[in-house]
């Protein structure tokens, strides 16, 4: 009897949840104790689904003095760049995800005054990618400045600060970049109005992010890598992501599929970490046989793009200008 008010209760309160991308109240708690099995920094969560647009949204929603806990010193997004075989493959991927991104940049704007943000930059491994290009204008926000000596010495200008407080820099950007970033805030939707309001007229905003229409989330479920709990806390899909854009008032969003086979071999290691007979120690949140299942499943990640469920998604929001600016 205890159980059923419980659940009854639990119900009430989640129907009184609004969806910050739609506002709607038709929400559905689907995603229930799913742990983090990467660093175990943290309880289990739970997720809500939005039956209205697809967000999914962590319920509730962690405390922001909680935040700083969920990413160790271990934390791979963090590593430094020096030479292994790990580090080759990362970047060889940000070099590709850099030519795919810099097609998107103002070609009116000479590759040295253009001017680069990017928000939430790890390592750095995708800004020294664009610097290779060519491109020097280059700041980058974290809200931690645990790598920031690497980079400093590579004339890119640093800043730590939380987004979700304040924009970090006195001036605007032809480009601001978030890299696999914007599903980590409270307020995601906050954020790219903070970002828009620091956009040269004709300035682009660049996300990467999850896409909750992947495969990986049918088969996995609970263990699908995308959650990356509790540190993801907003999951999209291409309806609700072109539904923020247009609802902060750009004039167009783009989206196109992003290949990511870690997504798979995460997904499995999360099966194998929650089993007591094949969890195995991880290094950096990552197992032994982590990078040869992600290379085994790079050619499902590739035809996933062409199916529509592309594990994840680069997003360009386009200012209002830019279109007056191009028919002139």
């Amino acid at each position: 009897m205890v159980t059923e008010i419980n659940t009854i209760l639990e119900k009430t309160i989640i129907k009184q949840v609004n969806c910050i991308l739609c506002n709607s109240i038709d929400q559905e708690l689907i995603f229930k104790g799913i742990k983090d099995l990467e660093y175990e920094t943290y309880k289990p969560v739970d997720y809500l689904l939005c039956k209205n647009c697809g967000l999914i949204s962590q319920y509730p929603l962690p405390e922001i003095n909680l935040l700083q806990r969920f990413y160790p010193d271990e934390y791979r997004n963090y590593l430094p760049v020096k030479k292994s075989l790990f580090t080759s493959l990362k970047n060889t991927q940000f070099k590709n995800l850099a030519n795919k991104i810099t097609k998107y940049f103002n070609k009116d704007i000479k590759n040295n005054d253009l001017k680069i943000l990017e928000i939430g930059f790890g390592n750095g491994q995708l800004l020294l990618a664009l610097q290779e290009k060519g491109y020097t204008s280059l700041s980058g926000s974290d809200f931690t400045d645990r790598v920031f000596s690497s980079l400093k010495e590579k004339g890119i200008e640093l800043k730590a600060s939380n987004i979700e407080e304040r924009f970090p820099f006195n001036e605007v950007f032809d480009v601001i970049i978030m890299n696999n970033v914007i599903e980590h805030f409270l307020n995601p939707k906050k954020v790219l109005e903070n970002c828009k309001s620091n956009l040269s007229k004709n300035g682009i905003i660049i996300l990467i992010t999850p896409n909750t229409d992947a495969l990986e989330l049918l088969f996995f479920k609970n263990y699908w890598a995308g959650f990356h709990a509790p540190r993801h806390t907003f999951l999209f899909n291409e309806k609700n992501i072109k539904l923020v854009g247009k609802d902060l008032g750009f004039t167009e969003v783009i989206t196109e599929p992003i290949c990511d086979p870690g997504q798979w071999s995460i997904s499995i290691q999360n099966v194998f970490q929650n089993l007591s007979l094949t969890k195995s120690k991880l290094k950096n949140g990552m197992s032994f046989y982590l990078m040869p299942l992600s290379l085994l499943f790079t050619p499902i990640a590739i035809i996933q793009n062409f199916i529509g469920k592309s594990t994840s998604m680069l997003c360009v929001f386009k200012q209002e200008l830019s279109r007056i600016s191009t028919a002139k």
